[in-house]
């Protein structure tokens, strides 16, 4: 069912519903997004989705809530205001490694599955997806948890940062996805090795790698 007070879809016992509104005296309670299963489609470029943010940070409430001391962040091109993409939500998890075994496991007891696609990342670097519900419309989520000692994270965080401070580079990243997804390249695995390039000049042009 849908919470009309928060836009999430809820479900018996796993999401939690709101109680009374403010004025009747009981406590209102966040409505947690419920995780379903994940499946593989063709990659499409669409246009930016201003509720993208808003998903991610509620996404990162409940991750901090299953495994407390950690942090998701939003990245990827869902994070950049006028960026259009696949529309996935990615979250960045820095964990210490020793404890990303533990992580993976508490996060898939919510919802999350392993990666459907070919294992494009180890067990020493995990990511789990997931789909969620926002005002019934669905967003494909990807779970990163990289070790916080890594130059991923600073990777990571340092292309979200350059997207959304220089228009040059969001136009010519833009024009880079349409252009593989005119090509015919509309397997995830494919889509995102034909961006290497581009992404790791980007990185290497800002010091980063």
């Amino acid at each position: 069912m849908l919470c009309h007070s928060s836009g999430w879809m809820s479900a018996a016992g796993v999401g939690v519903k709101s109680g009374g509104g403010a004025g009747d005296g009981r406590r209102r309670e966040r409505v947690k997004p419920v995780i379903e299963l994940y499946d593989r489609v063709p990659v499409k470029v669409r246009d930016p989705d201003p509720q993208s943010p808003t998903v991610a940070a509620s996404l990162a409430e409940t991750i901090s809530s299953v495994v407390p001391g950690l942090r998701a962040e939003h990245v990827g091109s869902s994070a950049v205001p006028d960026l259009a993409g696949k529309g996935t939500i990615d979250l960045l998890l820095p964990t210490p490694a020793d404890r990303i075994p533990e992580v993976a496991a508490a996060l898939r007891a919510v919802g999350f599955q392993l990666q459907s696609f070919p294992r494009t990342f180890p067990e020493t670097r995990p990511m789990l997806q997931g789909v969620v519900r926002y005002w019934e419309r669905p967003y494909r989520v990807h779970v990163h948890i990289v070790p916080d000692a890594s130059r991923e994270v600073r990777e990571l965080r340092g292309f979200r940062d350059a997207l959304r401070s220089d228009g040059s580079l969001r136009r010519d990243y833009e024009e880079l996805k349409r252009a593989i997804v005119a090509r015919g390249l509309t397997d995830s695995t494919d889509f995102t090795e034909a961006k290497q390039d581009f992404i790791v000049g980007t990185l290497r042009r800002l010091g980063l790698r």
